[in-house]
């Protein structure tokens, strides 16, 4: 299997980093935690959110198979990952963070701003 594209991972970082608007940056961060090839999108919040020891939450799964093709998941409930039934594979994970962004189930996803 080939590793997931360079260019791809800034692409998804540069993401997360554009995610919450700039007077939020204190307090909440988008942030990727890579594992193979896997990316899991965790909304990181900290200070008083939580008296200053930081929550995280998992809200979507990008995933990069063997044939090169990204596929988005979204977290439900206690069965874990499902497939975000809006997006379709893609050969870049751009467009599926862009289904991320105007999604109408973006409760699933993260908290608006």
């Amino acid at each position: 299997m080939s590793p997931i594209p360079e260019l791809q991972q800034r692409q998804i970082d540069r993401w997360c980093e554009r995610r919450v608007p700039v007077g939020r940056r204190d307090e909440t961060k988008v942030i990727s935690r890579w594992r193979g090839r896997t990316v899991t999108l965790v909304e990181k919040h900290t200070g008083w959110l939580d008296g200053g020891g930081g929550k995280e939450r998992p809200f979507a799964q990008l995933r990069y198979g063997a044939d090169a093709l990204w596929t988005l998941y979204y977290w439900v409930d206690a069965m874990g990952w499902r497939r975000y039934p809006d997006s379709l594979p893609e050969t870049s994970p751009v467009p599926l963070l862009e289904d991320i962004d105007r999604s109408p189930l973006s409760g699933y996803f993260f908290a608006t701003w």
